[in-house]
Order: C-alpha cells, then structure tokens, then sequence
C-alpha cells in the first residue's frame, strides 16, 4: 500500500462532470497528515454529513492509529477517507484483536468503487497476519446502509444479521465493546447507539433509502433494525474477520477490476 502523497497535493476539489476520477488509495498515520489535508477532509465530510462539528472530527482523527485516503489519481484531490483505531481486546477468556471504523466518507461521484474495501482489507490482512492465531473483530457503528451492506456482504460470522442465528459469544463480545466506548448511550436490547448530544447525520437526499434499495434484505433489515438512522442513530455491529473472508473479499475486487478493464 503507497505511504503518503506529496505535500502539494492537499485540497479537495469539487468533481468535475464526466467519468469519475480514478482513485489511489493511501493508508498513513493521522499525525503525518498536513493542515491542508486536515480541513480538506473535514469539508468534505461536512458536505456529506449535516451536524459536523469540527472539535469531534479532530478528536476522531487523532484517537485513531490509521486512516485511509482516496485521492484521485490525476489531481491528488482528497476524494475520500476512514478513520480506523486497532487494539487488543479480551474477549472471554482470549486475547483478541480489534479494529474500529471511525468516520469514514467518499465523495458521492466516487460512489461504487472498490479503492477504500480494497484498502481496508488489505490493513486487515496485516493485522491478521501479525497474530494469525488470534481472534480479529471488526467494530462498527452505522447510521447508513452502505457500510452495513460492506460488513454483511463480506463477513458471514458477524452480529447482527437477517440471515443467520447470532453466535452468542459475538454478541456478548459487542455488547461489551459498545458499552465500555459508548456507556449509557449504547442501547443494548436495541443494539443501537444514540447520543445524548446531536451528532452528524447523513444529509436529506444523498442516500435515501427508496423501494428499490428496500428490496436488498440487508438493507431492509438495517433500517428495521436502526429506524433512527435519519436522524444520527448509530447500528452496532461486529464481525469476525478470517482469512478466508478476506481472500474471498480481495478475490471478489480482481474480478471486478479485470471484468472493468476487459470492457473498456
């Protein structure tokens, strides 16, 4: 994965019309980042998200060890980015590992592509890989469809879910893990987290969740689950991330790819 871009290239600039901009991704640690990209990254997650409060954006960014930026290849502009916090957890009687997702946006005329999933796996392949015995969970809070929809397609042993029973270990282990960060704010008989102070929330109209979309179960059952998503709500939900969750996840991305080249 490439370390950092260069120093000039620093701002985040409005997509042009046309095909969208083709993205490189980059994985660097918070503190290296440049004021330039800071407020670059900030205003682009207050275009997506109504309510963004600079103060918390920072503290979010500087809590976490990694984040991921999506640049666009011709320009370096900062087309999107994922926070992301790694540490060991116990769960039962075992040591584990545990990844959270912070906040995390790409620029709605990047929509569809695989940069940030590929990226993300491949940071969790090394985490995997460092401690291959050890149990590695992916912890995240949701308030829109899309990156539930990325957790239940690619990691079959995850809570909660429409289609499986849930593994009785897995829900203990995220009801631990939402209370220990989120205290009373965390609803466990819903599984929801909603906050005593406003927060961000998708604004109106950029992701509505229409009859088509209603027809995914997945995404039926996340709204069913969080009917407050509107409004800021949080879903909780953690998966059990394996090897062969994320081979089949970095298979899925090649094809993709090498389908998207054979057709030009």
């Amino acid at each position: 994965m490439p370390l950092a871009p260069p120093a000039a290239e620093r701002t985040a600039a409005p997509a042009l019309p046309g095909p969208p901009p083709r993205l490189r991704a980059f994985v660097v640690a918070p503190h290296l980042l440049d004021a330039g990209t800071r407020d670059a990254a900030f205003a682009l997650f207050r275009a997506h998200y109504e309510g963004a409060d600079r103060e918390r954006f920072e503290h979010d960014l500087t809590e976490k060890q990694r984040v991921i930026l999506l640049r666009d290849r011709a320009t370096g502009a900062l087309r999107g980015f994922s926070t992301v916090l790694h540490r060991e957890v116990r769960v039962g009687a075992r040591t584990a590992t545990m990844v959270f997702s912070g906040d995390t946006v790409i620029d709605r005329s990047c929509w569809g592509q695989k940069r940030l999933q590929s990226a993300f796996a491949g940071l969790l392949f090394r985490l995997k890989l460092r401690h291959p015995h050890r149990p590695l969970y992916w912890f995240l809070i949701s308030k829109g469809w899309r990156t539930y929809l990325l957790m239940a397609n690619h990691f079959p042993r995850a809570v909660p879910r429409w289609d499986r029973a849930e593994p009785p270990e897995l829900r203990a282990a995220l009801d631990l893990l939402a209370a220990e960060r989120f205290g009373t704010e965390y609803d466990p008989a819903a599984g929801v987290v909603r906050y005593a102070t406003p927060h961000e929330r998708v604004r109106d109209g950029l992701a509505p969740v229409d009859g088509a979309l209603l027809a995914n179960p997945h995404v039926r059952f996340f709204v069913d689950r969080n009917p407050g998503h509107a409004r800021g709500e949080e879903l909780a939900c953690l998966a059990q991330v394996r090897l062969r969750d994320l081979a089949r996840t970095a298979a899925g991305i090649a094809w993709k790819r090498l389908s998207g080249a054979g057709a030009r």
